[in-house]
């Protein structure tokens, strides 16, 4: 069974299968029952901020309690929690869901016009070329799959060939792969090779 959008569910419900999800997860020595909130839905509630694109998570939390759920903790004692199960999520985070295909494209990230390269200071940011010409800044290369949802994307500057970037995020295909792979770009069709990328029609 596929996942649920949580996105899409009201916010108590997503919150509870998030939690029910989580809970396992959870290391032994970081319950504890005296506490108002678990450690699982702590995380959980992490994670749906960044369903919903909240962007301060101070919002976020004033919010929920407000409308969802009264008897939540301080914002302090949620923070300092959240910041000791960093470990936590950054492990949750990396879990990869396996895939038959994936589409990959690459999308520049301007930081400027290119006539007002030559006055940007940005950091890392490069001269480079797009379909629509030059472009200054970085570029976004994603793979997808064919529903569009996102499974990996990189941020590098401008002036890294597609090519060579999809060789640098194809090194982790292993951890998704399932059979093969869907590629849009005729360039980035070389970068698996041997058969196993097909040309999106």
């Amino acid at each position: 069974m596929c996942r649920p959008n949580f996105s899409l569910l009201p916010i108590h419900d997503a919150f509870q299968r998030l939690t029910h999800w989580l809970e396992p997860q959870m290391p032994s020595k970081l319950l504890h029952h005296h506490e108002k909130i678990s450690d699982a839905q702590l995380v959980a509630v992490a994670l749906l901020q960044r369903v919903h694109k909240v962007v301060y998570f101070r919002h976020w939390w004033r919010f929920l309690k407000l409308n969802q759920f009264a008897w939540f903790p301080s914002e302090t004692q949620a923070r300092l929690r959240l910041a000791r199960l960093t470990p936590v999520i950054e492990r949750l985070s990396a879990l990869v869901q396996k895939l038959d295909f994936v589409v990959i494209d690459s999308e520049p990230l301007l930081v400027s016009t290119f006539k007002r390269a030559q006055r940007s200071k940005f950091p890392g940011a490069t001269h480079g070329f797009g379909t629509s010409g030059p472009v200054y800044g970085f570029k976004l290369h994603a793979w997808t799959t064919l529903n569009g949802k996102i499974a990996k994307y990189e941020i590098h500057p401008a002036n890294l060939h597609d090519f060579t970037v999809g060789c640098i995020m194809n090194r982790d295909w292993p951890a998704y792969v399932r059979s093969g792979v869907l590629m849009r770009s005729g360039v980035l069709k070389r970068v698996l090779g041997q058969g196993s990328a097909r040309e999106d029609a």
